[in-house]
């Protein structure tokens, strides 16, 4: 499952982040170590900095080599529905 977290306010140059969880049900508790800045380092500088976010959009489909397609490519802003 991709997912595709929303900040509140801009990181510098970045206003989103993609990421990656096994399913469903695990994405709670990813989400959650990105909020209390144990996820990855984006959004621990987040944390750190208080800025929030949101989960913007989920593809449960996806899989790590689309997360990287999407990294790659830079297309979290044209994919965000906020």
């Amino acid at each position: 499952m991709v997912y595709l977290l929303h900040f509140s306010s801009p990181l510098h140059h970045a206003r989103h982040y993609v990421g990656w969880t096994r399913s469903e049900t695990t994405l709670p508790r990813r989400v959650h170590h990105h909020e209390i800045g144990q996820g990855a380092r984006l959004t621990a500088v987040a944390a750190e900095r208080g800025i929030g976010f949101e989960v913007a959009r989920v593809w449960p489909d996806g899989d790590r080599s689309f997360e990287r397609k999407l990294k790659n490519h830079n297309h979290g802003p044209r994919l965000c529905p906020l």
